[in-house]
């Protein structure tokens, strides 16, 4: 009897060593498991943003590549050469250069800008341009559109003398001085940009038409003397007082 008692204990005995084999414990088994992935980090600013173009290598025969369709079309068609190369001579046709709807707006093209050197109007699309300088030489223009860019120093356009309609609408302006010798301008548009100080504006006697909507300024001491100053829109503007150009013959003020 007790030899039949033992061996049922040996037993016993033997399966519970196969079940502690068998079955692991709570903390090997969540050690077992694959451990998650960290979750890969999201690419900074600086790693997001592409660099930007610097200048190309235009080659050096007489023709002239294009990396920018509405660029190209704009040329061919000032040009009347729909079709065949575009040269440098042919850059020196274009006299009105509309490029509102160009989808390229970040550098002005070093191969072509150079060489529009009786170009009198350029309307450039929004964008993040930031670098006139090429524009410096361009003498005969009249007319330019900068607006909606990040242009911020104007100090290129000091010399363009026959500059006579300006749009800076929408950039991060705040510097007129380069401005105080185009004597020739009659329309300067300023509106949401970072200017408060219309001083050097105060020699340009031909100007008929100022927008200064959105802006943080609030003096129009400056303008007292600009007997052909037509339009002046200071909606949105700090100006309080119109008293300084009040005697102006054919302003009308819009607010």
């Amino acid at each position: 009897m007790n030899r039949n008692l033992l061996a049922v204990a040996l037993l016993l005995v033997a399966c519970g060593g196969e079940d502690a084999k068998t079955k692991p414990s709570a903390s090997a088994a969540q050690s077992a498991r694959p451990a998650t992935p960290a979750p890969t980090p999201a690419p900074s600013a600086s790693q997001a943003a592409a660099p930007k173009k610097g200048p190309r290598d235009c080659g050096k025969g007489p023709d002239i590549t294009f990396e920018d369709p509405a660029l190209e079309n704009a040329v061919r068609f000032q040009a009347k050469k729909p079709t065949g190369p575009i040269t440098k001579a042919d850059l020196a046709k274009v006299v009105t250069l509309n490029l509102t709807q160009s989808k390229q707006n970040e550098v002005l093209d070093n191969c072509v800008f150079p060489h529009l050197t009786k170009a009198k109007e350029i309307f450039l699309a929004p964008g993040s341009l930031d670098d006139i300088s090429m524009l410096g030489d361009l003498k005969e223009l009249t007319s330019l559109r900068l607006s909606i860019t990040k242009v911020k120093d104007l100090t290129p356009l000091s010399g363009l003398k026959k500059l006579d309609r300006l749009d800076l609408g929408r950039t991060p302006v705040s510097d007129l001085k380069p401005l105080s010798g185009l004597t020739e301008l009659t329309e300067l548009l300023l509106d949401d940009t970072e200017v408060t100080d219309l001083s050097p504006l105060s020699g340009l006697k031909k100007l008929e038409v100022i927008s200064i909507k959105n802006t943080r300024i609030s003096d129009l001491g400056p303008l007292k003397d600009l007997t052909e100053l037509k339009s002046l829109d200071i909606t949105g503007s700090l100006v309080k007082d119109t008293t300084a150009v009040s005697k102006l013959p054919k302003l009308k003020i819009r607010q």
